[in-house]
């Protein structure tokens, strides 16, 4: 039933329901419900046939309003509830967002006594096995007032990691609300009550898999150097027979499409049987992952002839479609050579600088010398004030307020800055944060760890999940102006940061580098891919966010960061950037991440003779000075005051002027004292 009143059923006509269901499927064959990535994929209607057969569908179709007159009380309320599921069910595999994009219900009450209202209102959605829930209070509505609909607008879902809707999932829409008087409730439809899911991915997972049936026992026959199509579905295995002919080198190209993290296979070794039946030695490897496909090279050498069976395995609750093709080649340098690599992957320092460099300023560290000779000139100016001074003018209007700069200005400042740059016990260094972003995508890269906490950690921006704060103290050698007024801070540890020796170090800390046919384990390679990726785009943020409202006066910088979930970028396949500073807007996020976000990103890997690893990108043309959020929060040690050596100056030159005047007084008194001593010795 789509709805029921204090437990009582219409009469159905199942029949005409039927009926009108499929006259309306006919008359309109857009109306095919169904999440998809597809150009409004995700937004669906409220849609009645009749006043209990509704539906969520993706036109809005059927009844404009269904209503119902009750006659409740505060002893006896009636509770309505409504059902929409879509229809028909999921046909693709989906992945849902983590926010709903906008919902609206145009849920309308007329009293017979209190005119009209809006009840209070309970929204669930189910998802697949999730359900989130909404409330609305109660509204009254003045008299001639219009009742506005129930709106929603970039609300969180409540998907408990469960991020996949597979086909045949239940998706639905429940409305409930209790009346407590007499009254006729309306809800309209035709295209004023609706729902709206952003999908950022979606497959037809049954026309994609177009390799069945294969199997072991029944490996499909083909030519060796054809292009293959197919998709791995959950725990298949795909298999080809075919004949490998006179070779060198025996080539295998395998390029996995990108989907979401969720569902990825493994990409574990494929099995290349040979005609004894028996498995043939570890390949060598290269894997080169961007932002649309993996592509991995498998090279054998010097295989005999006959039939060979390739297969490759899936995982239970995963599906990943591929394309491969084989080559049979003689010796030379290929795809696999080191050649092909540079042996050193930097990373690409400068991108993200927007500032002048020909007008760049130095920084240093604040020193002891203005301390300790101000210091010193005051302890002397002290000492000459102690004597006896006929002039309160010259000791409180001059050589007080002296005093007091030269103590602010020389002493207080420099201590205040001195104790500014010291490291807090919450504050980490550029290195530690390198370790703790290495040290955390080692620990998520196992095998068995769920893929929604790989993906969460994965996109977690510097790797600060929603909720840590992120406290870095950063040394600064340079500062560049930007057009905008604000100052950029150019970061040494980039400018020669080599990205391979950090992870493949990595590597060797985390104690599992090589099988025993010297390859690199599965678990091991997984990391390396993640990490050359998110370390590129964690720095690449890191470098465009060092920006400071003024300019710096010390070398010292303090970054302090609440970190709060943030809408993920990049692909699906690998998200970036998922979480923010609270100091930056939503918005001011959005648009940092899609003007920064780099055109390509793409990490190789050889695992061969020796371990090399290529990360390049192609950076976006769209960043600017206009990207650059407003409020960031980094912090300069510059201590209590902006001019404090012409301050320190100042109360130098008026202790100097009040102590030189009070010994030019002093001397032109001992002038005269001698002067009337020697008149008086001359009467006696």
């Amino acid at each position: 039933m789509g709805f029921n009143q204090a437990g009582e059923q219409r009469p159905v006509r199942p029949l005409i329901v039927l009926l009108s269901v499929l006259l309306l499927s006919l008359l309109m064959p857009g109306v095919q419900a169904n999440l998809n990535q597809s150009n409004d994929g995700g937004e669906l209607f409220l849609s009645c046939i009749q006043d209990d057969e509704c539906l969520l569908t993706s036109s809005a179709i059927g009844e404009e309003i269904i209503s119902d007159s009750i006659f409740a009380s505060p002893a006896q309320p009636d509770t309505i509830t409504l059902e929409f599921e879509m229809d028909p069910q999921q046909k693709e595999l989906a992945l849902l967002p983590s926010l709903l994009t906008s919902m609206v219900i145009d849920l309308r009450f007329t009293g017979e006594v209190s005119g009209a209202n809006k009840p209070e209102l309970e929204v669930s959605l189910l998802l697949g096995s999730t359900v989130t829930t909404w409330n609305f209070d109660s509204e009254i509505i003045p008299l001639g007032g219009v009742s506005n609909p129930y709106v929603l607008e970039n609300q969180e879902l409540n998907l408990n990691g469960e991020r996949l809707l597979w086909p045949g999932e239940t998706v639905r829409l429940r409305l409930t609300f209790v009346l407590d008087r007499p009254g006729t409730w309306e809800l309209y439809l035709r295209g004023a009550s609706s729902l709206d899911l952003d999908i950022p991915w979606s497959e037809d997972i049954n026309s994609r898999n177009t390799d069945e049936p294969s199997s072991d026992l029944e490996p499909q026959s083909t030519d060796f150097e054809t292009i293959h199509y197919g998709a791995l579905l959950e725990n298949d295995r795909d298999c080809w027979a075919f004949e490998v002919m006179e070779h060198e080198l025996l080539n295998i190209y395998l390029e996995w499409e990108s989907v979401p993290i969720e569902i990825q296979q493994s990409h574990g070794l494929p099995d290349l049987i040979q005609p004894t039946g028996r498995l043939s030695k570890a390949p060598d490897i290269v894997v080169k992952e961007s932002d649309d496909s993996t592509r991995i090279t498998y090279r054998w050498r010097a295989l005999p002839v006959g039939e060979y069976t390739f297969c490759i395995g899936g995982t239970a609750g995963k599906f990943q479609p591929y394309v491969w093709t084989g080559q049979l080649a003689y010796e030379s340098l290929g795809p696999l050579s080191q050649n092909e690599f540079d042996g050193k992957a930097f990373y690409p320092a400068g991108t993200a600088l927007l500032g002048d460099e020909d007008e760049a300023v130095s920084l240093s560290k604040s020193g002891f010398g203005l301390l300790f000779i101000s210091f010193l000139l005051l302890i002397g100016f002290v000492v000459d004030s102690l004597r006896n001074s006929t002039s309160y003018l010259l000791r409180f209007g001059v050589f007080a307020p002296g005093v007091l700069f030269l103590l602010i200005g020389g002493i207080f400042h420099p201590m205040w800055v001195l104790g500014e740059e010291v490291q807090t016990e919450s504050e980490i260094q550029f290195d530690d944060l390198l370790q703790m972003r290495l040290q955390q995508l080692w620990d998520v890269s196992y095998p068995g760890v769920p893929e929604q906490v790989l993906a969460t950690h994965l996109g977690a921006t510097w790797g600060m999940l929603d909720g840590d704060s992120l406290q870095l103290r950063l040394e600064v050698e340079e500062a560049q102006p930007l057009p905008d007024g604000r100052w950029q801070l150019i970061l040494p540890e980039l400018q020669d940061l080599r990205l391979d020796q950090e992870i493949f170090s990595q590597v060797a800390r985390g104690g599992v580098q090589t099988t025993d046919e010297g390859m690199l384990k599965e678990q091991t390679i997984r990391f390396i891919l993640f990490a050359g990726r998110a370390l590129l785009l964690d720095m690449l943020m890191l470098e465009a966010m060092m920006v400071v409202e003024e300019a710096p006066k010390s070398s010292i910088f303090h970054v302090d960061f609440d970190m709060v979930t943030a809408p993920a970028s990049g692909s699906v396949s690998v998200p970036a950037w998922a979480t923010r500073p609270a100091s930056v807007n939503v918005n001011d996020w959005v648009l940092l991440q899609s003007s920064l976000f780099p055109r390509q990103i793409s990490v190789s890997l050889c695992d061969c003779d020796l371990d090399l690893l290529d990360v390049s990108f192609i950076e976006s043309p769209a960043f600017d000075v206009n990207d650059i959020p407003p409020q960031i929060n980094v912090e300069n040690a510059a201590g209590l005051i902006i001019y404090s050596s012409p301050v320190a100056l100042l109360g130098l030159f008026l202790c100097a002027f009040a102590s030189r005047t009070e010994y030019q007084r002093r001397k032109k008194a001992r002038a005269l004292a001698d002067t009337f001593f020697r008149k008086s010795s001359k009467w006696d």
